[in-house]
């Protein structure tokens, strides 16, 4: 099966003697004249795992099935695309470089390791007849991206090269037997991978995406952060594409003030939609930023059954009044739009600014 891989450039990095090259976000500018003109770079990771969400969003909506295990690279099956950009490879890369708009490098191979490297070497395409004359020359460095224990891999890959084992060809040429003896299970699947055997891709389930983000004044902390969190999550359970829905888990993040971001995954422990149970739980993970922040992003990371199916209970027989308010507030938000019904939310009560005074925040719907 014919797998692309579909790398962003402003998260590949120079290719250098004796190693792979490739993805490793914060290393350098992409210069390199076989490949394309240097651009800015990524210097974080929450930034880069944000590109390939972007990345892998983009190439879900041509109807791929994609498979993201880590930021900056993004693998596909193309077979199924054939029939409906051409019926060739040139047309659906040509679709997926469309789709992504920003400036990608994308190879295609029997495998996900041939894959990469022909992406980040400018060969577009491998066929099944040049596997292995072009997987042969690889460094065994390449091995610690694809067998998932990278600590382990680190040292599997040292240990051949003190053999003097360095590239994938020289691997293959090891029996099974003796590749068992002297480095065990990891060691049989690196000699697979170098053998161009490696397992079909596992495409994630596709999710609509679901984010918000405020811009904060220079200065916010303390409780005005907490306050602007408040806001966030209210905007997001208010957000239309949530259509009713119950949230798994979410994802915090931050944009720094001094450059660069951070995050934080949340999971809910049980399906919820309730502001109050959100801030209970993000409120805390606010101690963790590492800096001044310029900017709030809260992600819905998955979605429950709706919220109308859970049952709460209240002491003082208010569940039925709750429960009627709550429908009141979607049928009115349904009929005129999310900003139809707000509050406000005080935030900064000795700022002379009135803009920071209060803020307008969606109605909870309870």
């Amino acid at each position: 099966m014919e797998t692309a891989c579909v790398i962003d450039h402003r998260l590949a990095a120079p290719l250098r003697p004796g190693h792979s090259g490739g993805l490793r976000p914060g290393r350098g500018l992409l210069d390199d004249p076989g490949i394309g003109p240097a651009v800015d770079r990524v210097d974080d990771p929450v930034a880069a795992a944000e590109l390939t969400e972007a990345v892998a969003r983009a190439l879900e909506g041509i109807g791929a099935g994609v498979e993201t295990e880590r930021a900056g690279e993004v693998f596909f099956a193309v077979g199924g695309l054939r029939g409906l950009y051409g019926g060739d490879v040139d047309g659906v890369t040509a679709a997926a470089r469309a789709a992504v708009g920003a400036p990608v490098l994308i190879g295609v191979a029997p495998t996900r390791t041939a894959a990469r490297a022909a992406a980040e070497r400018g060969e577009m395409m491998v066929t099944a007849a040049r596997l292995g004359h072009f997987l042969g020359p690889l460094p065994t460095a390449v091995l610690v991206d694809r067998l998932g224990e990278p600590r382990a891999a680190e040292e599997l890959v040292a240990s051949l090269e003190r053999l003097g084992i360095g590239t994938l060809g020289e691997l293959r040429r090891l029996t099974l037997d003796q590749v068992a003896d002297r480095f065990g299970p990891l060691g049989l699947r690196a000699l697979r991978i170098a053998r161009g055997e490696e397992e079909p891709l596992r495409p994630r389930v596709p999710h609509e995406e679901l984010v918000c983000e405020i811009e904060l004044p220079e200065g916010v902390a303390g409780s005005q952060l907490d306050r602007a969190l408040h806001l966030l999550i209210d905007r997001l359970l208010a957000a239309p594409a949530r259509k009713g829905r119950t949230l798994l888990g979410v994802r915090l993040g931050a944009r720094l003030c001094g450059g660069g971001s951070w995050s934080a995954d949340q999971g809910l422990g049980r399906p919820t939609a309730a502001a109050s149970s959100l801030r209970r739980l993000l409120v805390p993970r606010l101690e963790g930023l590492p800096g001044p922040a310029e900017a709030l992003r809260l992600r819905a990371l998955g979605f429950g059954p709706p919220a109308a199916d859970q049952l709460v209970m209240e002491v003082g027989g208010a569940e039925p009044r709750r429960r009627r308010l709550g429908e009141a507030v979607r049928e009115v938000r349904a009929a005129q739009g999310a900003d139809a019904l707000l509050r406000v939310l005080p935030v900064d009560s000795m700022s002379r600014v009135p803009e920071r005074r209060d803020l307008l925040t969606p109605f909870p719907e309870l």
